[in-house]
């Protein structure tokens, strides 16, 4: 059985279809983005990402966390990863989706943005 992740849409990062953010937590990033501080974010983040390597919330956070401060190569990265990964579900701002389709949404819009 799929794990279902409560997040919520980070619109600033993406717009309308951007990565979410994975749920306040202690343990993912969540708050410390929704605050804006992204290196405290990271931190966080990166030590949970130790433990928890494949871990789709964290990707995605640690992804929107590299958009918000300008390293888009090492975002794209990540997506790129997280497609070889078990599509996992995810509930974003009460919807439904998937983290294969969080990812493509990501790299599709980053192409559009890298072709302006």
């Amino acid at each position: 059985m799929k794990r279902v992740y409560h997040a919520l849409i980070v619109a600033a990062a993406l717009g309308v279809a951007g990565p979410g953010l994975a749920a306040n937590s202690e343990f993912n990033g969540a708050a410390e983005m929704a605050r804006g501080d992204y290196a405290a974010a990271e931190k966080i983040i990166v030590k949970q990402r130790k433990m928890f390597a494949n871990d789709a919330d964290l990707i995605v956070n640690l992804a929107t966390v590299y958009r918000k401060t300008n390293r888009a190569d090492e975002a794209r990265v990540l997506y790129q990863r997280l497609l070889k990964l078990p599509n996992e579900d995810l509930e974003m701002a009460g919807r439904q989706t998937t983290s294969h389709r969080v990812a493509r949404d990501a790299l599709a819009t980053m192409d559009l943005l890298a072709a302006r």
